[in-house]
């Protein structure tokens, strides 16, 4: 009798330990227990916290906001760069350039000590297990330039002071705490309906391959480059934060080869979900997707990479963010160091058979 309570008492433990693992907010034994994330507003950070176990982390600014386990201080359309940089280049400040980067990271540190830690130590400690998500920052800058008539040529030269400010921005984060960050690059702009767009049609004459355009992604891998390089330089400066570049570009490639594989449809390569007119579903002169008359949504978004011109469905975006957890498939650099890292990936992320069988031949002349 003693023995069948134990046993029962047993297996009812080791239930509820799996379910914890499982469905609790952070799997026992991993790296992160929070997760901070900036940048110019994407979902991707919310796929990030949930491959982690994490709650997708609230906005710092709302109300009532849960922020034991991390915050999130995007801002839609943010900037790196300040109004009084493309107002000094002819390009007219739009009211949505209020929150850089920069002012993103300063409320960040201001929160230190308003309501993350009570002291210096508790903050040290505390972030030492946070994971910290930069977004994809710069493609607003780029994206705002293109929009108001710059060139590829003329957006290139902003490029090297972009990351120069992008560096800056990071330092502070570093010395405000950060030990562990993710920092993504730009996907191919030049498979983009938003961008083939405003770029493409101006000029019938550019170039394109696999239908996307050329100028556009040897763009994005300048700025890449550049990224990269600023990143290997604070890594240098602080040999004991680990900072990883995740290859938006290389990840985004391996979806467009593979979208049947994956469940999307053919069409969705260049033709948004949501949107209006031509055959991208893209107009430049709406400002909001499914918000004008005219505009329509498709009725099976999860079939869809494309959520509009500019911004990946949920679906794409999860497999991205699963590709940069696919350990030793070359999404990230350098590969991830903690060794808790697969014991808290592995229940959530569960397309990397599949990114495995079907990324060998993902790249082999995709430009």
């Amino acid at each position: 009798m003693a023995s069948t309570t134990t046993t029962t008492l047993v297996r009812c433990f080791l239930a509820i330990a799996l379910l914890s693992y499982l469905f609790g907010p952070s799997a026992a034994g991993c790296s992160f227990d929070s997760i901070y994330s900036f940048g110019g507003g994407s979902a991707m950070a919310d796929h990030l916290a949930s491959v982690f176990h994490l709650p997708s982390p609230d906005p710092y600014a709302a109300e009532g906001g849960d922020f034991n386990h991390g915050a999130s201080f995007v801002a839609a359309g943010s900037t790196v760069m300040t109004t009084a940089f493309f107002a000094a280049r002819g390009i007219q400040p739009s009211p949505l350039l209020k929150r850089s980067f920069d002012a993103q990271v300063q409320s960040f540190t201001a929160a230190l000590d308003d309501s993350v830690c009570r002291s210096r130590s508790e903050c040290i400690n505390k972030l030492q297990r946070a994971l910290f998500f930069v977004d994809q920052i710069g493609a607003n800058d780029y994206e705002y330039a293109f929009s108001k008539g710059k060139s590829i040529k003329e957006v290139s030269r902003y490029v090297p002071i972009i990351a120069q400010i992008i560096k800056n921005t990071i330092r502070k984060l570093i010395a405000a705490g950060a030990t562990h960050l993710i920092v993504p690059g730009l996907p191919p702009m030049g498979c983009f309906p938003g961008y083939l767009t405003l770029i493409g049609a101006k000029n019938k004459t550019h170039s394109y391959s696999n239908n996307c355009h050329v100028g556009l992604n040897t763009f994005a891998r300048l700025h890449n480059d550049h990224l990269r390089q600023v990143l290997m330089e604070l890594q240098l400066e602080f040999p004991d934060a680990q900072i990883v570049y995740a290859d938006y570009y290389k990840a985004f490639a391996a979806l467009i080869r593979n979208h049947l594989g994956l469940g999307f449809k053919r069409q969705s390569l260049m033709e948004a979900c949501c949107g209006f007119g031509d055959r991208n579903k893209f107009h430049r002169k709406k400002a909001l997707c499914g918000g004008e008359e005219g505009d329509s949504v498709c009725s099976d978004p999860e079939k869809y990479i494309h959520w509009d011109g500019f911004h990946l469905t949920h679906e794409a975006l999860k497999h991205v963010v699963e590709a940069f957890m696919a350990a030793g498939k070359g999404f990230v650099f350098p590969e991830f160091k903690y060794p808790e890292v697969t014991h808290c990936i592995t229940k959530k992320v569960k397309s990397e058979a599949l990114w495995s069988r079907l990324l060998s031949f993902a790249l082999l002349d995709f430009q």
